[in-house]
């Protein structure tokens, strides 16, 4: 029997094609998911750096560390952290 003559099955056919239209969706979302982490990461990364240059540059204006990280209002559970990179 040649292609011509097989019997069409649409629903089958249906299927697949919805599969497909899902699949492709999903990766959609997961790539606009990945996208919004990854701002998110690079936003908080530049955050971190400029505290770090303010941190440097009062500390170069004669502030302690302490000082600095006070009037900054960093939490002091931040402050080993912020100091280590500091250095």
């Amino acid at each position: 029997m040649s292609d011509q003559n097989k019997p069409v099955n649409y629903a089958a056919e249906l299927n697949r094609e919805m599969e497909i239209l899902d699949y492709k969706s999903m990766m959609q979302q997961k790539f606009k998911e990945g996208e919004v982490k990854g701002r998110n990461e690079g936003k908080e990364e530049g955050r971190e750096e400029t505290t770090l240059e303010i941190l440097r540059n009062m500390i170069q204006y004669g502030h302690s560390e302490d000082e600095a990280l006070i009037q900054m209002g960093i939490p002091e559970g931040q402050w080993e952290s912020l100091k280590e990179k500091l250095k």
